[in-house]
């Protein structure tokens, strides 16, 4: 007589569902990997290249003229009227480093997240699997995240418009976040698309969709808050070290460097944090490949015993 064949998978330990939440803390290591530094240097290239370049560019403009000529020194909005009239800003308002630095910035930034992704998941990095990945987030992740991040924005701006002085600050800091959350997840959809795509579609296209679209949407509180909670996270230093710098001013080149290091100091936490969700993202979809594989195991078994 034979067993039959058990109907759940909730009694093993190892098999039963769980939300991404549960993986944040052993996702913690690993950002100071090759490809963690590969990640952080992309990421203060992004924002040292258009730095620097426009910088010097600026100062190429003002050559010309008996407008100061330092950095940290302060220029009037006379002075700024000049540049765009006469120094010719507005027929070249970038130059090619300021474009080509951050653009080579960017493509670090994502090849090295790619591959630090990969490599958590256990999966090999392929530039078919980050392209493709990214035409299946527009297949099924535009429409869905999009709606909701209208909806929530939406609500804000109504709450905002009641008069309220608690509803208004609400939806004056709350709405921008809504946006940084919606790109948010709409990037854990991709990474989910082109890890799967990495792993290979052996239970068919469509069913590698509908595991991607569920993986996120089958835990929307917890990704949700993961969303607005790094939103906010990476948005509230970078708002305090424009505060500070406000309120220093500029003035010296000292002031102005202290500014830029505060801002790479920043740039670098953000990018350790984007690899920290990356990280997440890939041990989530490890834990939950296994559930839906061992799910579809137990669906086909018995129609196996059946052909028998």
């Amino acid at each position: 007589m034979t067993e039959a064949p058990p109907t759940t998978i909730h009694t093993d330990e190892a098999l039963a569902p769980r939300g991404p939440w549960r993986f944040l803390r052993s996702a913690l290591p690993g950002g100071f990997s090759r490809w963690g530094w590969g990640l952080l240097a992309g990421w203060s290239l992004v924002l040292l290249g258009p730095v620097l370049g426009w910088a010097g560019h600026l100062r190429r403009a003002a050559g010309w003229s008996a407008l100061p000529s330092h950095w940290g020194e302060r220029i009037s909005a006379r002075d700024i009227w000049e540049l765009w009239e006469n120094g010719g800003l507005q027929h070249r308002l970038a130059n090619s480093p300021t474009v080509h630095l951050f653009g080579l910035g960017l493509v670090i930034v994502l090849w090295c997240g790619w591959r630090m992704q990969a490599e958590a998941a256990g999966q090999k990095a392929r530039l078919g699997s980050w392209l493709l990945g990214a035409l299946d987030t527009v297949l099924i992740g535009f429409l869905p995240v999009g709606l909701a991040a209208w909806m929530v924005d939406g609500a804000l701006a109504w709450a905002g418009g009641l008069g309220i002085d608690g509803l208004g600050w609400l939806a004056f800091f709350g709405r921008p976040l809504v946006w940084m959350a919606t790109v948010a997840a709409l990037n854990l959809q991709w990474w989910f698309c082109r890890i799967g795509r990495a792993a290979g579609l052996a239970r068919g296209y469509r069913a590698h969709l509908t595991d991607s679209f569920l993986r996120l949407w089958s835990h929307p509180i917890q990704w949700g808050l993961i969303a607005f909670g790094g939103a906010a996270l990476r948005s509230l230093p970078s708002f305090l070290a424009l505060l500070l710098a406000w309120r220093m001013g500029g003035g010296t080149t000292f002031r102005v460097g202290l500014f830029l290091a505060l801002q790479l100091a920043v740039t670098l936490f953000n990018g350790w944090l984007m690899g920290w969700l990356l990280r997440t993202a890939a041990l989530f979809w490890i834990h939950d490949a296994a559930v839906r594989d061992a799910r579809a195991a137990l669906k086909e078994a018995p129609r196996e015993a059946a052909a028998l």
